[in-house]
C-alpha cells in the first residue's frame, strides 16, 4: 500500500513539471501579446482594420418593412483579411455579429464585434468546461 502511494506520488511529481513545461511552450507560441513580433503586430492591426471597415460599411439600409444589415459580400471597401485570419459573420437583417480569428495562433486570438460597433480582441478562457443544461 505504502509502495503504491509512493509510486503515485512520484508519478505526480514527474507529471507536474512536464505539464507546466507544456503550458510554457504553448504560451511561447502565442502570436499576439507580450512577445508579439512586428510582423504579427502588423497582421493583427490589419485584421482590426477589417473589423472597423465592416462596422463602418454596415450602415443600416432603410427600407420596407424595416431596416436591415447586409452580408460582407454586399459591403463595399472592405480590405482583404491578412493571411491566416478567418471571418465568421452572422446576420438576421436586424442585428449582426462577426469574429475574425487568427487560425495560425496557438492561443486562438480573435477580434469580434456586432451592430453596436465596439471592436473587441481576446483569447478564449482555458480550462472552461461546457455542461449541457439538465446534466451534472
Amino acid at each position: 500500500m505504502v509502495k503504491g502511494l509512493l509510486v503515485a506520488a512520484a508519478a505526480l511529481a514527474i507529471a507536474a513539471p512536464a505539464s507546466t513545461q507544456g503550458r510554457r511552450a504553448q504560451l511561447a507560441t502565442c502570436l499576439h501579446g507580450r512577445n508579439e513580433t512586428a510582423e504579427q503586430r502588423d497582421r493583427r492591426e490589419k485584421a482590426v482594420k477589417v473589423a472597423r471597415a465592416i462596422n463602418t460599411a454596415e450602415v443600416v439600409v432603410v427600407g420596407p418593412p424595416k431596416p436591415r444589415y447586409r452580408r460582407p459580400e454586399e459591403l463595399r471597401f472592405i480590405p482583404p483579411l491578412p493571411q491566416g485570419f478567418a471571418l465568421q459573420f452572422d446576420t438576421d437583417g436586424e442585428t449582426y455579429t462577426f469574429s475574425i480569428k487568427d487560425t495560425a495562433d496557438a492561443c486562438h486570438f480573435a477580434i469580434f464585434s456586432d451592430q453596436e460597433k465596439f471592436v473587441y480582441t481576446g483569447t478564449p478562457l482555458t480550462g472552461a468546461r461546457v455542461v449541457p443544461v439538465g446534466t451534472r
